[in-house]
């Protein structure tokens, strides 16, 4: 836990962890920002983990007009922080929060 966010931290056993990577985005959070904002930290984790990483982004913003699809805000991308690395893949997804409950409409 640190400056407003969480990450998930799954130790199965010693020696062994997963972490999720967890912000929240005030404004919409289309593929590019949370690519250009977040992978890098989200691609931290290789040394203590499994070759994969998880990024999970809270979208905060607007959402009075709607909610796209999930399939449209979850996505794969390959990512290696510097070029001699191995490249690891990250699961991403972009999440609705703050929504308003059905009986404020």
């Amino acid at each position: 836990m640190a400056s407003g966010r969480t990450d998930v931290t799954y130790t199965p056993q010693p020696g062994r962890r997963f972490v999720i990577e967890v912000k929240r985005c005030k404004a919409k959070a289309p593929p590019e920002l949370v690519e250009r904002d977040y992978l890098a930290q989200a691609a931290n984790y290789r040394a203590t983990g499994p070759p994969f990483g998880m990024l999970l982004v809270g979208d905060h913003s607007n959402h009075q007009v709607g909610y796209s699809d999930f399939g449209d805000r979850e996505w794969i991308t390959s990512y290696a922080r510097i070029i001699t690395e191995v490249p690891r893949l990250i699961v991403i997804g972009v999440l609705p929060i703050g929504r308003p409950t059905p009986s404020a409409f």
